[in-house]
């Protein structure tokens, strides 16, 4: 078989051939090399089309990207440490009604606590100077 045009390769790369036009040119490609190569360089003019390739960023740009990126990212690391606080308020706030919920009336706490005073005073001061003494 002679080989296929230029043309008509083309058309097979992009799917364009009727499909008994296809299959022909599919068992030519079996056997011929220098078709296949010809096919593959379509392919790749293909590709390289539909995937321009990008061209590169001036330095200015490049350097402001990298300031705003750190800007925003000291940014995040506040804001989610700000969220972090605000979510344990609600806690905070629970237990310390939990709290006083078991805690007796200040007064009576107060009174406890001046009687408490006194009579731990009263006991261990003696104990106290006896100790200081004996170190002396």
């Amino acid at each position: 078989m002679r080989c296929p045009d230029d043309e008509l390769l083309q058309m097979f790369t992009e799917g364009e051939l009727a499909p008994a036009a296809g299959e022909i040119v599919k068992a030519h490609l079996r056997a011929c090399g220098r078709c296949q190569a010809a096919v593959a360089r379509y392919k790749q003019l293909f590709w390289d089309l539909e995937h321009p390739e990008e061209p590169p960023l001036p330095p200015e740009l490049v350097e402001q990207e990298q300031r705003l990126m750190r800007a925003w990212a000291q940014e995040h690391k506040a804001s989610v440490q700000r969220r972090r606080a605000l979510r344990l308020v609600p806690a905070w706030a629970g237990y310390s009604l939990l709290w006083t919920r078991y805690v007796p009336p200040v007064e009576r706490l107060g009174r406890f606590l001046s009687r408490t005073g006194r009579s731990l005073l009263a006991s261990r001061v003696p104990l106290a100077r006896r100790l200081l003494e004996r170190r002396r």
